[in-house]
């Protein structure tokens, strides 16, 4: 009887445990590591002058843990973009910058900054400026920078962040599985996740937030930006959630702002 008693208590305790234990439906699994540098601090840390350190969570790309965002672009419905938590801060201005591993720029973007600290999404072409060629060809891996520029007149005063965006190809098995789950949007977000596919995976979860907010806390807590997480998300009462401050430029291969070495240099999800 006393071990029975033993082992009732002691499998109470467990299911207490498990019950305690957060379980993320929405959970992106481990990232392959692609040679991307391990997070860290920010590419630019000279300047710092329009961001308060104290404030946190600082500037943060909403990447998983290899700062890569992988996407089936072509294959979905679901635009590519990036997103960013923009903190309280004194820039008005960023900057967008996306080249190849060549070095070559492809695209770039100048866009204001929202008045209050919560989290955007910059949605990025698919294709160049002849409209026929897809900017982000299938397999290859591109760099971006995202900087925030505190003064104009002396960019070297920027704050950096850095990362990788890669399109990949749908296998018809998965599209067939996507298909089969059309009306389930967190269903097919548990697909794309499970397939690796953070851009799909994570603008489901947006999309979902107002009707289904615990859809996003669990993904970004599974990737731990949990302190992003209870943030707002901008603009999801509007149309755009970025407003250019420029024309968005898709460039020609061959053009080189220099800014290759300053990525390969660090490739970071927090300016922390």
């Amino acid at each position: 009887m006393f071990i029975r008693l033993r082992f009732i208590q002691a499998l109470l305790a467990t299911l207490m445990v498990a019950a305690a234990s957060p379980s993320y439906a929405l959970n992106f699994p481990q990232t392959r590591d692609r040679g991307a540098p391990a997070r860290g601090p920010s590419l630019a840390t000279r300047g710092q002058i329009c961001l308060d350190p104290q404030n946190r969570p600082s500037l943060t790309s909403l990447l998983p843990h290899n700062a890569i965002a992988t996407a089936f672009g072509a294959d979905t419905d679901i635009p590519m973009a990036l997103w960013f938590y923009i903190p309280e801060t004194g820039a008005a201005a960023a900057e967008l910058t996306i080249v190849n591993e060549l070095g070559d720029d492809v695209y770039q973007q100048t866009l204001q900054l929202p008045d209050t600290p919560g989290t955007i999404q910059i949605d990025l072409p698919r294709y160049q400026a002849d409209g026929v060629t897809s900017t982000f060809e299938s397999g290859n891996l591109y760099y971006w920078d995202f900087a925030l520029i505190c003064d104009p007149e002396d960019r070297g005063d920027d704050v950096l962040l850095g990362g990788g965006i890669q399109r990949v190809d749908a296998s018809p098995t998965f599209l067939a599985e996507l298909d089969a789950v059309a009306n389930d949007p967190l269903a097919q977000a548990e697909l794309y996740a499970a397939a690796g596919a953070w851009q799909e995976t994570i603008a489901l979860a947006a999309a979902m937030h107002p009707q289904n907010p615990n859809a996003w806390t669990e993904l970004l807590t599974s990737v731990d930006l949990a302190a992003i997480a209870e943030k707002p998300i901008l603009g999801q009462d509007e149309p755009v959630i970025d407003v250019p401050a420029s024309t968005p430029t898709a460039m020609p291969n061959g053009g080189d702002s220099g800014n290759l070495q300053r990525l390969l240099e660090g490739i970071n999800r927090s300016a922390d």
